[in-house]
């Protein structure tokens, strides 16, 4: 039988250069500095990430997500090289090959078009819709230029994603945000406040842990209520994954850090990271001089993951949907989801709020059966259901 094909992501930051200055940045103290990475560096990532997946026994999909400050500042060029060089370096793995962009599309021109139309093969946006937070350097809030470089995206028929961060100032437009992204059937992730370049930059706006489960949960029924699916993350996820528990014989799935990283971040210089440990100090050593095999067997990659699997084993073992849930957020000690308690173990805060919402509301619905646990999946008030939704198990 096959091997089924995995995935990893690497995160590229290209140069942390932006012409926006988003009050909650986490990159805020950076976003002037021009350093980039250049073409050859780039080729030895690639060869190191090809030398090692090439002799793995599963086929793996490897997605580039080209990350700022904002990457379009490059100019279509650079991008036209690397996606050359790609093909070169990893020959017969090129069909296994893609290239993703997260951006502030607020730099379009001709020619950013034609990349994003014909070279990227998928494209992400940063908006907020609400509370002004993604303003340029003289504090002109971004939203009207954006809006109308999506038209234009909608106009060239480029798909694209969006990315929105809830924070205090958005969060009584959960509605609104909703149904734009409904009016406009677009996908999308809703990011909670990441950590801050510096002490204090969130004031004003900071959001707490119970602000972003009561957020999810109202996202949650919005999507219930909706007549149109919204490809909402991780509202979906949270859904998919309390319909894979009440899913007989079911397969358990768990987040195991040793077995496979699905993603890597790798910053300007080249030093390389699991991603919800980005400049924390804990570099699994530096992608453009060191083979990646030597990352992922050296002493820092497997510190970071024996810390994963003790917080998995503090807080998901005794959790009910861990298996369905696969322990992520916890495992990689995501902040804004999760909160230490007074022996220093994670409370799991976001997470399991947000799976025993979802649980409650598709007993109310009928979609569960409150005294057998039976799906009907029927029940969902859709009229376009995704396929996992269909077919969970």
């Amino acid at each position: 039988m096959k091997s089924q094909k995995r995935l990893v992501q690497f995160v590229v930051k290209t140069s942390k250069f932006c012409n926006l200055r988003c009050r909650y940045c986490y990159e805020y103290s950076e976003l002037g500095n021009k350093a980039a990475i250049d073409l050859e560096q780039l080729e030895q990532m690639y060869r190191h990430i090809y030398d090692y997946y090439r002799r793995l026994d599963c086929p793996t999909q490897i997605d580039f997500v080209w990350h700022g400050g904002e990457p379009l500042l490059n100019s279509p060029d650079f991008y036209w090289k690397t996606f050359d060089l790609q093909k070169k370096i990893f020959g017969e793995l090129s069909d296994s090959i893609s290239n993703a962009v997260q951006t502030n599309l607020t730099v379009l021109n001709k020619e950013r078009v034609r990349l994003l139309r014909d070279g990227f093969d998928s494209v992400g946006v940063s908006v907020d819709l609400f509370g002004g937070l993604r303003v340029n350097q003289t504090g002109v809030d971004s939203l009207p230029t954006v809006l109308a470089n999506m038209d234009r995206l909608h106009e060239e028929n480029i798909r694209f994603g969006c990315i929105t961060v809830l924070t205090k100032l958005n969060l009584p437009h959960l509605r609104e945000i909703y149904k734009f992204y409904e009016k406009m059937n677009l996908s999308c992730r809703i990011l909670p406040l990441f950590k801050g370049s510096f002490d204090g930059q969130h004031d004003g706006f900071e959001i707490s842990h119970h602000e972003i489960l009561n957020a999810f949960c109202t996202l949650v029924d919005l999507w219930l209520e909706s007549e149109r699916t919204v490809m909402m993350i991780p509202i979906v996820e949270h859904i998919e994954q309390i319909l894979h528990y009440y899913s007989p014989n079911s397969k358990p799935f768990f987040y195991d850090k040793h077995e496979w990283e699905s993603v890597f971040l790798v910053n300007t210089n080249g030093e390389v990271y699991s991603y919800t440990d980005a400049y924390s100090g804990l570099s699994h050593g530096n992608i453009f001089t060191t083979s990646l095999e030597s990352l992922i067997k050296g002493a820092s990659h497997h510190e970071v993951i024996a810390a994963a699997e003790e917080r998995m084993a503090a807080t998901c073992s005794t959790c009910p949907f861990f298996g369905s849930c696969t322990g992520y957020p916890v495992a990689e000690g995501s902040k804004e989801y999760n909160e230490l308690d007074e022996r220093g173990v994670i409370r799991c805060i976001v997470t399991k709020g947000v799976l025993q919402h979802v649980e409650y509301r598709l007993k109310q619905a009928g979609i569960i059966n409150p005294a057998t646990g039976e799906l009907n999946l029927n029940r969902l008030p859709l009229s376009e259901m995704p396929a996992a939704l269909r077919s969970p198990i």
